[in-house]
Formats: C-alpha cells, sequence, structure tokens
C-alpha cells in the first residue's frame, strides 16, 4: 500500500503555542487467512494470527474497490493494512471554521484481488462530551454529525484529556483500508 501521509499535507490551521493539537497516524497490518466469502453481501470472515485457530475472527465488507472479488476463496492468504492518522488543534475564538471537505479514493489491484480504499475528511467539530478515565470524546461534526470515538493512541489519549465540552476543534482524519490476497493454491 503507498502511504502518503495526511501529516506532511499543509492544513492551514493556525497554531497557537497554548492551543491543544495532535498530530498521529497508526498502521495495523493483520495476516491471516480467509474462512468464508459471501458474494451477495461482500463480507468477508478473516481469521488473523495468520489462520492459527487461536486467530481472532474479522469480518469485513470488501468495497467496490476490491477487484476481482469472485475470485476470492476460503483459504486464501490475506494481509489487510489498516491505516490512520488525525491531526488536530483547538480552535481559536472566534476564528471563522475552514471549510468542511470530504474525499474517497479507491486503487485497484489489476493483476490480483485487492484494493485500497482512503478516506479524508476534514473541518470543524464541537465537543459535546470528554471521559478520560474511558478515552472517549463526543463531538458534532459537519452537517450536525454526532459521534463519539474511543483513543487508544497515547498522544490522542492526551489532546482530548485537555478538551472541554463546548470547545471547538479543526480536524483531518485519514483512514485507508488496503487488502492484498495471495492464493495458496
Amino acid at each position: 500500500m503507498k502511504r502518503r501521509s495526511l501529516l506532511a499535507l499543509p492544513l492551514g490551521l493556525p497554531l497557537l503555542s497554548a492551543c491543544a493539537s495532535v498530530d498521529a497516524e497508526q498502521t495495523t497490518i493483520l495476516r491471516g487467512v480467509i474462512e468464508t466469502v459471501d458474494a451477495t453481501s461482500r463480507e468477508v470472515l478473516v481469521r488473523g494470527s495468520a489462520g492459527a485457530q487461536s486467530g481472532a475472527l474479522l469480518t469485513m465488507i470488501a468495497g467496490r474497490g476490491v477487484t476481482r472479488f469472485n475470485q476470492l476463496r476460503p483459504g486464501d492468504n490475506v494481509t489487510v493494512v489498516y491505516f490512520q492518522a488525525l491531526v488536530a488543534r483547538a480552535a481559536r475564538p472566534l476564528s471563522s471554521a475552514p471549510p468542511a471537505t470530504a474525499t474517497l479514493t479507491a486503487e485497484r489491484d489489476a493483476a490480483r484481488p485487492g484494493g485500497e480504499v482512503t478516506r479524508v475528511r476534514s473541518g470543524r467539530v464541537t465537543i459535546t462530551a470528554v471521559d478520560t478515565a474511558t478515552s472517549t470524546v463526543s463531538f458534532t461534526g459537519p452537517g450536525g454529525l454526532n459521534r463519539t470515538v474511543t483513543a487508544t493512541n497515547p498522544d490522542i489519549r492526551r489532546f482530548i484529556s485537555q478538551l472541554r465540552v463546548g470547545e471547538q476543534v479543526d480536524m483531518t482524519y485519514e483512514e485507508a483500508l488496503a487488502i492484498e490476497i495471495t492464493p495458496m493454491r
């Protein structure tokens, strides 16, 4: 998976030394074996730990960006890469909000089943709840979308602990899912 770090993109967000901010990214790689494939729902059940019986089961939906879906078979070796990046800064009081944006790109593997889907969202959110004990934060984003997320990254947990209800945060979030299939046959 080609990764262009979101953190290198110019965001045009003002940074004041007194403002809370976070720049974090995380990549999770799962190597497993396909257990089942549902052609109707495009749902794939993967057993992690390289397919060991003790491996955790993970269900994922293979979007339209995954080519040659009909070639997936139980027993195929799979590498799933999930990338997340977050850039967030507490907004300056009375500053205007940056425009809300959302992009979605898909890359296909022409030779084998697989592909990558990347989504980037940015905009201003308003904090509606913070629970530092569970590292969760709730917010209302552009278009009135309400979300609650739980942070596992230590840098993001520190950032959440500095937030207060009613505070506004300018953020850009990128996530990408890539699936590569290596048939065992």
